[in-house]
């Protein structure tokens, strides 16, 4: 009898943690999903470090929600000739909730395939309560998407050192957000004074604020032609935008700071002193030498524009743009060819809007790494979206002409 009693209790024990881990997943989820949808809209901070011992280079980025507790995501990546790797952190307040923990590795022999591990890691209590891995072996030059490779959960008593995870993990975490804190608050006294109170300007251009390169040098602008001085509506902090944001004449340039001179038109279409101004938005990415820039110019349903773009470091003119949104748009609709979104919709009806953008070193090559969503407007039907990462590399030309894009590699995100 009594031991009948023993094996009920355990069974019930079980049963009571089991329900426990499963509200917490669900719980986990709702935090993810938030973070996912609105954490580009957040204050972000970040630092770089490029071209270190061995060809080695970082980037650290916090993004902070202004709820309470407030939600962090933060994101951890490395890179050198032959690893990439990247940590997603994402915190409720001080409590670390989930880890995505991603590898690649390609071994020096040529032609050798690259190994891709990625491991799932789930937090409640600090304790480790779900374990998921998967891994994919992937030919040179082709995509390391592993969206079809399936999840293999490890049950958590067989995970090698799972009771130091959750310390481990929030440690390394906490590390980055101190250390972004640290140098933010450092930095601030010294930050171009163009990047706050009114917006700068010049001879037909007006500067658009937060587009300033790292090393305060340069900027976008824009401007009407033939106008020194566009015609718009100030707001309360002196920002002026367009009366018409798709007027004729409407023109974006890349700035000079130090001379205010022009350095060159590019593709984007902004018309406003702010980078969002209604429905249209302005993001701009900058590599960390200031010598390679993205823009970004989007409207409530999509991007209209996104190109790259060199300084020359012999004479700083602005080179010919490379269309990033044309070849986002074929990366992605070429990776989602035969699945099931394209068998129930056609690609003609999403709309595409790229974000996020930024321009890495890994070891001595270039990336430009871009989020890219598709939807269809208005649409209430189920899964009529999609959500990619999509990582390009500049190829220089081998006759000597400007340097091109290569996408190497794609990434799908799936709620």
């Amino acid at each position: 009898m009594i031991q009948r009693l023993l094996v009920l209790a355990v069974a019930l024990t079980a049963s009571i943690l089991h329900a426990q881990d499963k509200a917490a997943l669900k719980h986990i989820s709702s935090v993810f999903n938030t973070v996912e949808e609105n954490y580009k809209y957040w204050p972000h901070h970040s630092i770089t470090g490029e071209n270190l011992e061995g060809g080695y280079a970082f980037e650290h980025h916090v993004w902070k929600s202004e709820d309470e507790p407030p939600l962090y995501r933060v994101e951890s990546l490395s890179f050198d000739d032959h690893r990439q790797a990247k940590k997603q952190f994402l915190f409720k307040g001080n409590e670390l909730l989930f880890v995505l923990d991603r590898s690649e590795m390609t071994p020096m022999q040529e032609k050798a395939a690259t190994s891709v591990v990625e491991k799932r890691l789930y937090f409640a209590e600090s304790s480790l309560i779900r374990y998921l891995e998967k891994n994919g072996k992937f030919p040179e030059g082709k995509p390391t998407d592993t969206t079809a490779i399936k999840n293999k959960e490890t049950p958590v008593e067989e995970v090698l050192g799972a009771g130091e995870l959750y310390g481990d993990l929030d440690r390394e975490a906490q590390a980055i957000m101190a250390k972004i804190q640290q140098i933010s608050s450092d930095d601030a006294p010294s930050a171009p004074a163009a990047a706050s109170g009114s917006a700068s300007s010049g001879d037909g251009w007006r500067l658009i604020r937060g587009s300033q390169s790292r090393n305060g040098q340069y900027a976008l602008a824009w401007g009407m032609q033939g106008k020194s001085v566009p015609e718009g509506d100030s707001d309360e902090s002196g920002a002026l935008s367009a009366n018409d944001p798709e007027a004729e004449g409407l023109t974006n340039y890349v700035i000079d700071l130090s001379n205010g001179a022009i350095l060159g038109k590019t593709n984007g279409m902004h018309a406003s002193d702010k980078p969002d101004s209604g429905h249209y938005t302005h993001e701009v990415a900058w590599s960390s030498a200031s010598n390679y820039l993205v823009q970004i110019c989007s409207g409530k349903w999509a991007t209209f524009s996104a190109s790259f773009y060199e300084i020359s470091p012999v004479d700083g003119a602005l080179s010919e743009p490379i269309d990033l949104l044309e070849m986002a748009k074929k990366a992605a609709f070429s990776n989602l060819k035969g699945g099931d979104l394209l068998k129930k919709f056609d690609k003609d009806d999403f709309t595409t809007t790229l974000h996020d953008v930024k321009i890495a070193q890994r070891g001595s090559k270039t990336v430009v790494i871009v989020e890219v969503a598709g939807q269809i407007p208005k649409s209430e039907e189920e899964g009529s979206y999609f959500n990619l990462t999509l990582t390009f590399q500049l190829m220089p030309d081998e006759n000597g002409g400007q340097s091109q894009l290569q996408c190497t590699g794609t990434e799908s995100h799936y709620d």
